[in-house]
Parts: C-alpha cells; sequence; structure tokens
C-alpha cells in the first residue's frame, strides 16, 4: 500500500481505456464501439485470465517512470497474484502481491517480510444483481461526462478473422470536462509526487509542476479482439503538454499497454506463509493511514 504514487499513475493509465469502453454506452449507432462493448463483455465472461501490463510516462523523451507487471485472476475463487517490476529516478524496484480468499498478502522485492492485510468483506447483496447495478451506474456516468466519442472510433477485419478498433481524439475532440479538470488533477498529481519522491518508502517520481497552460494534446486508444470476440490486448496513449514556472516547455507521455492470455485457463500463484516472516495489518491501520493520507493531500492551494 505504501506504492500510492505507482496505483496513481496506473489509474490515469486505465481511466484513459475506461473511457473508451464505457464511452461506447453513448454511442448506440457507432459500429466499433458496438463491436469493442460486446468483446469486452465477452472477456468478461471468462473466469480467470493472466494480464501482461506494461506502463511508461515519459518528459520531453526522459524516462520517469516504467512498469512491467503480471497479473493472474481467478474471479471465480477470488484470488490472484500479481509480479510487478517498476523503475524511477532511484533505479529499479519490484513487488508481489497475493489475493486470497481471506487475505491480502504484499512483499516488497527488497525485504523478507510478508505484509499479511484482512480483506474487507464483501457486499451481502447478490453478486450478480450488485455488478449489474454498479455497470448501469458507470455506464451512466461515463455517457454524461464524456458524451458521444463513438463518432470518432474506427473499426478494421484482420486476416486472422479477429478485429482491431481504435479511437483517436486530438486536443479539439477531447471532452470539455477533461480540459476543465486537467489542470486541478495535474497540480495534484505533481505535488503528490515531488512529496512521495522524499520518501524511502515511496516511488521517486517528480513530475514538473505546469502552469495554467497544461492541456490534454491527445488520446490514443487500441484494442485487438479475437476470433473469439475476446480482447487479447489494448492500448493507451495520453499526450501532455505546459510550461513550468521557468518557461520551460514540457511534453508528457503515459502509455499503457495491456495484453490477455489464458482466458479460462489460468490459475494463480499462491503463497505459504509456513516459516516466512510475516507483519500483520489490521483493517484499521490501514483506514488511518487512508484517511491520513487523503487529509493531507486533500487541499488544492
Amino acid at each position: 500500500m505504501r506504492k500510492k504514487w505507482l496505483g496513481i499513475g496506473l489509474s490515469v493509465g486505465i481511466t484513459g481505456a475506461l473511457i473508451w469502453g464505457y464511452g461506447a454506452s453513448a454511442s448506440a449507432e457507432s459500429t466499433a464501439m458496438g463491436v469493442y462493448e460486446s468483446a469486452l463483455h465477452q472477456t468478461k465472461e471468462a473466469k480467470s485470465m493472466t494480464a501482461h501490463a506494461q506502463l511508461a510516462l515519459t518528459d520531453n523523451g526522459t524516462k520517469l517512470l516504467t512498469l512491467d507487471g503480471v497479473a493472474k485472476i481467478d474471479h471465480n475463487q477470488h484470488i490472484g497474484n500479481v509480479n510487478a517490476t517498476f523503475t524511477d529516478t532511484l533505479g529499479e524496484k519490484s513487488m508481489q502481491a497475493f489475493l486470497e480468499k481471506d487475505q491480502v498478502v504484499i512483499k516488497k522485492g527488497d525485504s523478507n517480510v510478508y505484509r499479511v492485510m484482512e480483506k474487507l468483506e464483501r457486499s451481502l447483496q447478490p453478486e450478480n444483481d450488485a455488478d449489474n447495478k454498479r455497470g448501469a451506474m458507470m455506464h451512466k456516468m461515463f455517457a454524461t461526462v464524456f458524451g458521444d466519442l463513438g463518432k470518432y472510433a474506427t473499426i478494421e477485419n484482420l486476416p486472422d478473422g479477429g478485429k482491431s478498433t481504435s479511437l483517436q481524439l486530438s486536443e479539439e475532440q477531447i471532452p470539455a470536462f477533461i480540459q476543465a479538470a486537467g489542470p486541478i488533477l495535474y497540480d495534484k498529481l505533481a505535488k503528490h509526487s515531488q512529496e512521495a519522491s522524499s520518501s524511502e518508502n515511496l516511488l521517486s517520481v517528480k513530475l514538473p509542476r505546469l502552469q495554467e497552460d497544461f492541456q490534454v494534446d491527445q488520446v490514443l486508444l487500441n484494442a485487438k479482439i479475437n476470433e473469439k470476440n475476446q480482447i487479447e490486448q489494448q492500448s493507451a496513449v495520453v499526450h501532455l503538454s505546459g510550461t513550468d514556472a521557468s518557461g520551460k516547455e514540457h511534453k508528457l507521455q503515459l502509455s499503457l499497454d495491456i495484453r490477455l492470455s489464458d482466458l479460462g485457463t489460468t490459475t494463480p500463484d499462491r503463497i505459504d506463509l509456513t516459516g516466512k516472516q510475516v507483519e500483520k495489518v489490521s483493517r484499521e491501520d490501514m483506514k488511518n493511514k487512508w484517511r491520513k493520507d487523503w487529509t493531507k493531500h486533500s487541499d488544492f492551494e
């Protein structure tokens, strides 16, 4: 959980992919988006899968952060594991995480300590009913916020029987909400990244502090769908720009690539804690830490 900045970076990239997926609901007449949404639904039907993820963040071509990770998930058993390696300004680091039925286990690559956290209780509401309600709510929210993006999407039939779908948004086509909220969100992330970089427990990633001319220049989203109508690969590239207080121009690029394999046949790795050094972290400790972090970083000054 100390990898907070890593989580923020991943969330930005994944958000770009989600804009494409849930934005489809606002464009029923778009063939490309309809194909993508159908494949997304079919992919979710696979109760297990392996995801290979790569993330990169650059500033004027200089790498600020890279990540390479593999996640194995089994939805039926509610278990999974993640192996990730990431590189920041201080060098390469790694971590392992194991999601068990009743707990989460995290180990930093350079440590022999396994941190064990009790899983939060799942809602008593029936799972399918809860998922349907969440899905409907997300569709409605994204349709309202992002509007009709489907008209910018394209589709191509591939020789192997699969399909390729793409969505490219220029500065003028990016929803006004993103352009308006972008400077506020970016400044928040930049402030947090510089504070986090001063702690050895967090990633050292210093985003440049940009002025009010910050903007989202371009968003590129692509997906490859196989002949079984399952998503095999999805990528997102976001281009940002702005100037710092000294007048220097910055061109930032955030890219995320996710490749799915072994759909329906993945078996996650398990962890046996027998004989290992274990540190238990209570749910209350985590709540207090999240509350403290939120209070510390919740101002937009």
